[in-house]
């Protein structure tokens, strides 16, 4: 290999180590190199220049995108080529560290300190990888999957050096098309043979992507076996687990996995999905901070994943067992809210973000969670007002936890609207905020179907004009939708019809009144339901005097 022709990038904080780098590269015969000492600088150049070789510490300051998340983004978009080598060097040889290393995928991963001999034979080790599967990884570039997969079968009909590598790029392209299957028949000869690890973990991921769970527990249990720091099979045995409804061993499992390798947002992401179904709301808490830290700086950067933290401290504060422990939670999601403010992070992943109106989402969860309905309605209202004013369409950041307050109010209509929109959005919802709705839908499903079936017999009753059977289905139906605006009116409507058949109204009758009065009043109503308001306003005066 011929370093004369190559272009470098060396990305390095600590002076004195970079200039040791590039003396290391001159020599090595490389005269295009080029330093920077952080990879936000780098990110910037590399949209200009193209390099060959990036040589990059994998820390470059506290505040600042550190290594694993420079690779993430130049892979991500493209801003260094598919051949091009990528080497993460770090002085921490932590287990967590490497194996976060590793997960990125860098073509190598080097221990500082390292001498010359090592760091070039990793180079010239990864460039002729690549360059003998050039084409291949062009093709996947190009979105080209099947062709791609012609192409690494046409390497494998004479097996060569990287064939353990085409083998790998192929089970994993078989994944990306969800042909586990065919993953599993280039895998086959792995089986029973002597084990080889990256093939033993395909095995059982694809296992898991076949949904056979027993299979896939027991090779993790043979590569733990093996090596019990295996991060990769802790999360094999959690997703089989729980899909095998072993809620307990699930747990146990994504917490190992987390505890041996943090740094990988798919592994929280996933124990999010493990801690709420199966209650353990403090590890989804942990993980969704845990999700804001690592993509914050990131591709992956999303307002959504900071709004993320605020609700599953609310999680937690909802289903605590007494009230210290919710005002505990509460008051630490509150101070989430109050340093959102102030959060650099924040702004820059998303300068459209208002997180005043959020806070008034907040305040409406904080208000249903203390059984203050009339409250939560008052805030959940100014922040739909206020989103509908800011903005011609509601950033997907907001929706989640505004559906989750309009379920608790029996708000079913708008929840299902604002569920459509998500919908409609693909992809932008993560996986985090999915579970979170999955399980308030699923939760709001009994109430919903008997929320819409007694409304329905309610305006059934009320058009044969039989008031006294609408109002019974009416109140049963707010039973199930304590708020909710358009059964209040209905229920209100009912009241009036009631009292002007009879020509006088009870006190019962008008305390009633004056409670829907309360549901209704100073509110900001839809077109529908301000016009049925403004219809039966005056003669409601008539029994409570407002």
């Amino acid at each position: 290999m011929q370093f004369s022709n190559k272009q470098v990038l060396i990305v390095e904080d600590q002076r004195p180590f970079l200039l040791l780098l590039k003396g290391l590269m001159h020599s090595m015969g490389a005269s295009d190199v080029v330093t920077k000492s952080s990879a936000e600088q780098a990110v910037s150049l590399c949209k200009k220049h193209r390099f060959d070789i990036v040589i990059c510490d994998l820390h470059l300051g506290a505040e600042n995108k550190n290594g694993y998340e420079l690779i993430e983004e130049l892979r991500t978009r493209r801003l260094i080529g598919p051949t091009s080598v990528f080497i993460l060097i770090s002085a921490d040889s932590a287990r967590p560290v490497v194996l976060g290393s590793i997960e990125r995928r860098p073509d190598d991963f080097l221990i500082k300190p390292f001498s010359q001999v090592q760091l070039k034979s990793r180079i010239i080790r990864a460039w002729q990888k690549r360059q003998f599967l050039q084409h291949v990884f062009n093709l996947i570039e190009q979105g080209e999957i099947n062709s791609a997969i012609d192409q690494i079968e046409t390497l494998l009909e004479n097996p060569r050096h990287y064939k353990g590598h085409c083998e790998q790029l192929l089970v994993e392209l078989y994944w990306r098309i969800s042909q586990p299957e065919k993953a599993l028949d280039v895998l086959r000869d792995y089986i029973d043979s002597k084990p080889v690890l990256w093939a033993q973990v395909a095995i059982g991921r694809s296992y898991l992507l076949l949904n056979e769970y027993e299979k896939a527990i027991s090779v993790a249990k043979k590569i733990l076996k093996r090596n019990r720091f295996n991060a990769d099979a802790h999360d094999m045995l959690a997703q089989a687990h729980q899909a095998l409804e072993a809620g307990e061993k699930a747990l146990e499992a994504i917490k190992e996995a987390i505890k041996l390798s943090p740094f990988s947002l798919p592994r929280h992401f996933k124990a999010c999905e493990i801690g709420r179904q199966n209650d353990d709301l403090i590890l989804a808490a942990t993980s969704s901070q845990a999700i804001w830290d690592l993509s914050k700086r990131t591709v992956n950067k999303k307002s959504l994943h900071w709004c993320g933290i605020i609700r599953s401290l609310l999680d937690v504060a909802e289903f605590a067992e007494d009230k210290k422990q919710r005002n505990k939670y509460q008051q630490e999601a509150l101070l989430t809210l109050q340093r959102g403010k102030f959060d650099e992070h924040l702004q820059k992943v998303d300068r459209e973000f208002d997180v005043d109106i959020f806070g008034n989402i907040v305040n409406a969860r904080i208000s249903a969670i203390d059984g203050k309905l009339i409250d939560a309605k008052r805030h959940l209202n100014t922040s739909q007002t206020l989103l509908d004013d800011k903005y011609t369409e509601v950033p997907t950041a907001f929706i989640p936890d505004s559906i989750n307050v309009m379920y608790k109010l029996g708000e079913y209509d708008d929840a299902l609207q604002l569920d459509s929109i998500l919908s409609s959005r693909g992809d932008e919802l993560d996986q985090n905020s999915v579970t979170m709705l999955q399980a308030q839908a699923k939760k709001a499903q009994k109430n919903l179907a008997s929320y819409q079936q007694f409304n329905r017999e309610g305006i059934q009753h009320y058009q044969q004009q039989d008031y006294e059977r609408a109002k019974a289905s009416f109140a049963l139906a707010q039973g199930f939708a304590p708020v909710n605006t358009g059964v209040a009116l209905n229920l209100l409507q009912c009241l009036l019809q009631i009292a002007i058949q009879e020509d006088k109204a009870e006190m019962k009758l008008i305390n009633e009144c004056k409670r829907l009065f309360k549901l209704i009043d100073d509110m900001t109503l839809k077109a529908p339901y301000k016009e049925k308001y403004e219809n039966i306003r005056d003669e409601l005066s008539k029994y409570i005097g407002f």
